[in-house]
């Protein structure tokens, strides 16, 4: 004796689902590149040595000028710091750059690293 299956008026949807693709998934984005470091706007061994028309050139007008016996002292505000250089003659009596360092732009901020500040500009 043979049987004969019958199909139930749910079997057509449950074929139509079972052939149905999978939902498709969304592509996941494109892995970034992070960016590059911008490059610095100053860096130490621009400034060390030099004199005081290179230093007027680079950063403006200092904020103060201070001369002390034959050395002068000499503020730069720059973007995120102040920028403190010490000049003093040379061999041959020309004011060079001695002395760099970097300070905070107001009295309550910690005193800011020297190279982070000269990059910043």
């Amino acid at each position: 004796m043979k049987t004969t299956r019958r199909l139930t008026p749910l079997m057509p949807m449950l074929l139509a689902a079972a052939c149905a693709s999978a939902p498709e998934q969304k592509a996941s984005p494109a892995q970034k590149t992070p960016a590059a470091p911008a490059a610095p706007v100053y860096v130490l061994g621009d400034i060390q040595g030099a004199g005081a028309a290179k230093l007027d050139d680079m950063f403006g007008n200092p904020a103060l000028t201070r001369r002390e016996g034959t050395g002068e002292y000499r503020r730069y505000a720059l973007t995120t710091c102040t920028l403190i250089v010490i000049l003093y003659p040379d061999e041959l009596g020309v004011p060079k750059v001695t002395h760099v360092d970097a300070t905070a732009t107001t009295s309550n901020t910690e005193k800011p690293d020297l190279n982070a500040c000269l990059a910043a500009g």
